[in-house]
């Protein structure tokens, strides 16, 4: 990274490739610039020889002649920034020319800038300067961001590994006799959207859907910090409406001023044939019927985590063998198409009656499609799917 103590020494260190085939030109330039205290420096007497040093010289500025013999500066120019690696690379004509024609060509042919012979040795010193300050500020930021995005990428790992990976799936799936597929996507590298489960006793298995406001970076951290807290042996686990009363307090201590999170919180109850749950200000989930072959929202409405004092009830609801649970963050329902239009729980309930007899791998993947036909692959927000469907004698296969 470049530092103000470092900035001049890094500009005198840039190695800058001088082409011309008359050797007093190059003797001055290359005198001129070690005076202002270059003192990486190469001269080359032609275009072919230029091209032939560029990839071992590597330099981060070329001050190229236009009428040389053999190969001109025009092509000289196109032949380099022809080149995947120097495309960017920025190239100083030394010209006598003055013809407007001759000059666009050049610009169009890669050129960076114009130095006008007779070379002034200020004039020459000053553009050089300028180039080569641009030049290193755009590979700072190069690297800058490369390593961004190495942190970004390791971020999204460690996002995708705090849900439940396919082996935790199988196994809560063939223990509590149930059919469950999922689906996560962050509008950015990484978001603040995340689904989880955890089977409490023999008949009982707990799922949740959480949604920190806004999305990037800040939503992922506060995601990790609050699945920590799920991951946690707590006694509250199997009586929702406490529990979310309990990891409200936890993230009133979290949360800066103006964050918040959405959660549905529901346990399975195979025995008793219930669907004990609680809810944050979460999307309606929706129960599709085996019986009616009919789906029906559950009130998701309560207040967010986060952001006062609140008591969350727990709520019960039959969920018999065959019955379907869909949880969706708000991405789904807020994303709108080019003619500004959502999609409504409407549409949602109609797809689920339509594959009411599919997998839930089946239907997740007959949401998604109808998403990609009504929005492409544009998300308005971290989007975020769960479907748990009760086993009935039906072996379903994904």
């Amino acid at each position: 990274m470049l530092t103000a103590d470092n900035f001049l020494d890094n500009i005198h260190a840039s190695p800058i490739l001088i082409v011309d085939d008359n050797p007093i030109n190059r003797i001055f330039i290359e005198k001129t610039l070690q005076a202002n205290g270059y003192n990486r420096l190469l001269s080359v007497a032609s275009s072919e020889e230029a091209l032939e040093k560029i990839i071992l010289f590597n330099p981060d500025l070329i001050v190229l002649d236009i009428m040389m013999p053999g190969m001109d500066g025009f092509d000289c120019c196109r032949a380099i920034h022809s080149q995947p690696d120097y495309r960017d690379l920025p190239i100083l004509i030394q010209t006598t020319l003055t013809e407007p024609e001759l000059r666009v060509k050049a610009f169009a042919m890669g050129a960076a800038d114009f130095i006008s012979k007779p070379i002034y040795p200020e004039e020459l010193c000053a553009r050089v300067a300028v180039h080569l300050e641009k030049r290193l500020l755009l590979k700072n930021l190069q690297l800058y961001k490369n390593r961004m995005e190495l942190e970004l990428e390791s971020a999204r790992q460690l996002q995708q590994a705090i849900l439940p990976g396919a082996s935790e799936i199988s196994y809560i799936e063939k223990i509590c006799n149930l059919d469950i597929a999922s689906h996560f996507r962050p509008s950015s590298e990484i978001g603040g959207d995340f689904w989880g489960m955890k089977n409490l006793f023999a008949h009982q298995t707990a799922f949740w859907m959480v949604d920190f406001s806004g999305h990037g970076v800040a939503a992922a951290l506060n995601s990790f910090r609050l699945q920590a807290y799920l991951k946690e042996h707590s006694s509250l686990a199997a009586r929702p409406g406490e529990y979310l009363s309990h990891l409200n307090d936890k993230l009133l201590h979290l949360l800066l001023r103006g964050q918040f999170a959405t959660m549905f919180y529901g346990i399975i109850d195979t025995q008793s044939n219930q669907l004990f749950y609680a809810c944050a200000c979460s999307t309606h989930p929706i129960i599709l019927r085996k019986a009616t072959g009919k789906s029906q929202f559950i009130d998701g409405s309560g207040n967010p985590l986060g952001i006062g004092m609140h008591m969350y009830p727990t709520n019960t609801i039959p969920f018999m063998a065959g019955d379907l649970l869909l949880l969706y963050s708000d991405a789904l329902t807020e994303t709108a198409n080019p003619k500004g239009e959502y999609i409504t729980e409407k549409i949602i309930k109609e797809i689920l009656d339509k594959y009411k007899d599919e997998s839930a791998n089946h239907i997740k993947n007959a949401i998604l499609d109808y998403l990609k036909l009504h929005a492409g692959d544009k998300l308005s927000d971290d989007l975020t799917i769960a479907i748990c469907k009760r086993s009935s004698s039906i072996n379903y296969n994904k």
